[in-house]
């Protein structure tokens, strides 16, 4: 019996030690080039779960569905515990609605949005990716989502994108490529079935 009581912070502390970490912006101190957009996967709600913060100011995490503020806020990063999950109230969204997430900084009264074209100072102000998860925390377990940090201060601060850390499930997209891009991948595609039909006028002579 007492080696089994022995055993079991051994166990705790092996399930944490394998727990998939936060990922993190590759290049802090940069602003993010990148700009970002956000789907619905399914009907059903939009799970939030808070993985942390290195914010001093008080900030709430809110929600824009189809362009309209579902006027709930939680998750507040000086009370919130790792783990901590929150369903924006319980509204179902539609697979396929455009969702656009915002940090309320209590402290100053701004507002940041991960819509780049939505911000005070123009710039964009969270860093997302894939999250294999499983981070275990005091207010529960961060499952497998899209991760999102955020910069709570106007010109974004330090720039390493971690102020204020959360996973969500139900969300899908990411990153916006940037017209260069698209004018890549179209001149791309172009090229391949340029090299398709010439194949195909030389198999037919």
């Amino acid at each position: 019996m007492n080696k089994f009581l022995l055993a079991l912070p051994a166990l705790a502390f092996a399930s944490l030690a394998s727990a998939t970490p936060l990922p993190s912006y590759p290049s802090p101190g940069i602003v993010n080039p990148a700009d970002y957009a956000f789907t619905a996967t399914a009907t059903g709600p939009v799970v939030a779960y808070f993985g942390g913060a290195t914010a001093g100011f008080t900030n709430v995490l809110g929600l824009i569905v189809n362009g309209v503020d579902l006027g709930v806020t939680g998750l507040n990063n000086q009370t919130s515990l790792v783990g901590e999950s929150f369903d924006f109230g319980g509204a179902i969204v539609n697979a396929g609605d455009s969702l656009i997430f915002y940090i309320d900084v209590i402290t100053t009264g701004e507002r940041f949005f991960s819509k780049r074209s939505l911000n005070p100072d123009g710039i964009t102000h969270i860093y997302s990716a894939p999250y294999a998860g499983s981070l275990v925390g005091p207010g529960g377990t961060v499952p497998a989502g899209v991760y999102v940090g955020f910069e709570d201060l106007l010109g974004g601060g330090d720039l390493d994108y971690d102020d204020l850390n959360f996973v969500f499930t139900n969300v899908g997209g990411g990153v916006i490529p940037e017209p260069a891009t698209w004018s890549m991948l179209i001149a791309g595609f172009g090229l391949v079935g340029f090299a398709a039909r010439r194949r195909k006028a030389i198999a037919a002579a």
